[in-house]
């Protein structure tokens, strides 16, 4: 690398972030070769990426032909569990080791001595990284900044990296007023597009039988795919609400004669996954004829299964941002997306005033879902996510944007 290289950090946390980074990534990636090259590429690895129980998709990572420059464990650390003991409720754990994460971040930060420093999204680790890079008086540059999703605790944390954030990459230009609304200038805000379109653009995507063959999954006449991870602001305990829709999902499959296979993805490591993993488990385990489990799909994996079924339901955003884009119908429960743009083709199961919901109405919504006439009207509805381009955009913004240093702001008010 050259002195005039510009060294850009780039986060990954989860098996979904990376997926919808990839192609950035890649842009990045080609840009930092050669003899003169414009970049030197950071990759900081953290999150379920190192967890075995998550699939330890790190490994993906580097079969991609990415080497990290930083590996961070921060979640399920030994250590944490004993300065906790029988206090360490799931809420606790959480942001004592999203305290932790800050102080790993810096000594990385501080070692990599980045110019700029990529986080995606709303999770406590793109938080964590923000705060760190915030106090070390490195740019951060925010992807899916102003955004909704009034029923998480995601919310809140995506506006505080936004505050935290000197460059906004938003998805669509609703997204990019709200940024605007929460004090950013102009010039720092841009609208690009959603990243998981160039996602599906670059991907060739497995066939049915390339599927079956590596996952050991079975599709049927109809079939159903499954992503829920629990919310902190849901009034609903995730236990409830994962009791409920694995019921609906079996009742559909009685109501149809078992004609339908049911296809279940791991949740992330959000508070109170435990309950919702073993719900899970157990699930597939009673019901091997029509239900297959598999932890991590990967993103190809999963865009693949995706192409295939019929429905998609959960509370993951893969129900109103992948679903439309491939013209899936879609059956939405809980608030965990609520206030993101939804297509015609998704079903917002309705919570009652007390936020309490149940198996019969996510039923109905599934039931709904399969008929033809709105399978047909999800396939032809338009996505609110506009048009591939992203990953090419966002590497000449990092690449050439006059980044000072530090990296002081104007708070622009709306008056």
């Amino acid at each position: 690398m050259t002195d005039l290289s510009r060294k850009i950090a780039v986060m990954t946390g989860t098996r979904a972030d990376y997926g919808l980074l990839r192609p950035l990534i890649a842009e990045l990636s080609a840009a930092a070769e050669g003899d003169n090259p414009a970049v030197e590429l950071q990759l900081i690895v953290t999150g379920t990426h190192l967890s075995a129980e998550h699939g330890r998709t790190i490994e993906e990572i580097v079969r991609d032909g990415y080497h990290p420059a930083a590996e961070v464990d921060i979640w399920g650390n030994e250590p944490t569990k004993d300065l906790l003991g029988d206090e360490g409720s799931a809420s606790l754990t959480a942001a004592v080791e999203t305290g932790e994460a800050v102080a790993k971040f810096s000594l990385i930060l501080n070692h990599l001595k980045p110019d700029v420093v990529v986080v995606l999204g709303d999770r406590l680790e793109a938080f964590a990284m923000a705060a760190a890079a915030t106090i070390l008086l490195i740019p951060v540059a925010h992807i899916h900044g102003g955004e909704l999703t009034l029923g998480a605790m995601d919310d809140s944390l995506r506006h505080s990296i936004t505050k935290l954030s000197y460059l906004h990459l938003t998805t669509t230009e609703e997204h990019r007023q709200r940024v605007l609304q929460l004090g950013e200038e102009p010039e720092r805000v841009f609208n690009f597009g959603a990243p998981v379109l160039d996602a599906i653009n670059d991907l060739k995507l497995l066939s049915r039988e390339e599927i079956e063959h590596k996952f050991g999954i079975r599709f049927g006449m109809k079939n159903i795919l499954m992503t829920f991870h629990p919310a902190a602001f849901d009034v609903a305990s995730p236990k409830f609400m994962i009791e409920e829709l694995l019921a609906a999902m079996e009742a559909a499959t009685s109501a149809d004669g078992n004609h339908i296979q049911l296809i279940i993805t791991g949740t992330n490591n959000d508070i109170g996954s435990d309950d919702v993993r073993a719900a899970i488990s157990a699930f597939a385990d009673a019901h091997p004829d029509h239900v297959s489990y598999v932890e991590s799909f990967g993103q190809l994996g999963y865009l693949s299964v995706m192409r295939e079924v019929d429905v998609i339901t959960g509370n993951s955003s893969s129900t109103v941002l992948e679903a439309p884009i491939f013209g899936k119908a879609s059956v939405l429960i809980g608030n965990r997306q609520e206030g993101r743009p939804m297509g015609a083709g998704v079903i917002k199961v309705d919570d009652s005033e007390s936020g309490i919901f149940n198996r019969n109405e996510i039923l109905a919504g599934l039931q709904k879902a399969l008929t033809p006439e709105f399978k047909a009207l999800a396939a032809a509805a338009p996505s609110p996510f506009g048009a591939a381009g992203f990953a090419k955009k966002a590497a000449e913004l990092l690449t050439k944007f006059d980044l000072p240093s530090p990296p002081k702001k104007r708070f622009r008010d709306l008056a």
